[in-house]
Parts: C-alpha cells; sequence; structure tokens
C-alpha cells in the first residue's frame, strides 16, 4: 500500500510538472529604441526615462524596463541611440490595448515624442 501511494504521489508529482512546463509561453515583448532630437543630452535622456516610467502600472504589463545606451567598443554593438524601453506582456492582446490606451497615447504625445527624432520598434513573441 505504501509503495502504491509512493507511485501515485510521484506520478502526480510528474503530471503538474509537465502540465505546467507544458503550458504555452504567450508573453510579448515590446522594445523601442530611442535617438533624441539632442543626442548625447544628458537632461532630455532622463526626461524622457521619467515619464516613460509612469506606463509601468498599466494593465497586461508583466515587466517594463527604461534606461539609457551603454557606450561600447565592441563594433557589432550598436551605441548609437540614446534611451531604450523593454516591456513585457501577458499576451499578443495586452500589448494592443496598451498601445491602445489613452494613457499611453497622451504620454506619448505630449511628453516623449516632442523630445525624439527617431524610433524603432520591435515586438516579438509566440502569439
Amino acid at each position: 500500500m505504501k509503495k502504491l501511494l509512493q507511485s501515485v504521489l510521484f506520478i502526480g508529482l510528474l503530471l503538474t510538472a509537465y502540465l505546467s512546463h507544458a503550458k504555452e509561453d504567450l508573453r510579448v515583448s515590446h522594445v523601442v529604441v530611442v535617438w533624441l532630437k539632442e543626442p548625447g543630452n544628458a537632461q532630455m535622456r532622463e526626461q524622457f526615462v521619467k515619464a516613460s516610467r509612469a506606463l509601468e502600472a498599466v494593465p497586461g504589463v508583466v515587466s517594463r524596463h527604461v534606461s539609457a545606451v551603454i557606450p561600447s567598443e565592441r563594433p557589432k554593438v550598436d551605441d548609437t541611440f540614446d534611451v531604450a524601453v523593454t516591456v513585457t506582456f501577458e499576451n499578443a492582446q495586452a500589448l494592443k490595448k496598451y498601445m491602445q490606451s489613452q494613457k499611453h497615447k497622451n504620454m506619448l504625445k505630449n511628453q516623449l515624442k516632442p523630445l525624439v527624432n527617431r524610433i524603432v520598434v520591435y515586438n516579438f513573441g509566440n502569439i
């Protein structure tokens, strides 16, 4: 009886582990790379970073990081930009809601776009 109970428990644990790992990862990453109107301007970088952080509490956001470029001497590293933002969402629908949210639109229009010369966006994940 003890062996049977141990076997059932073991199989249950294996099944639980399998099911939890088998669940598809639906997270989506949204990466924004920004070149400011005044490249290298530390005050503008800080202004962009501070304003952007106000979007951290938007529903559907799993994690969010915004920071200035790290200069590099490696030729393969593009360090020509000023600031980058990485946002991870629960899924593609959460990204879509974020992009359509009034808070996001207002922040872009009123605080971020006036600082920006160029922007490149990358979205990737399991959809």
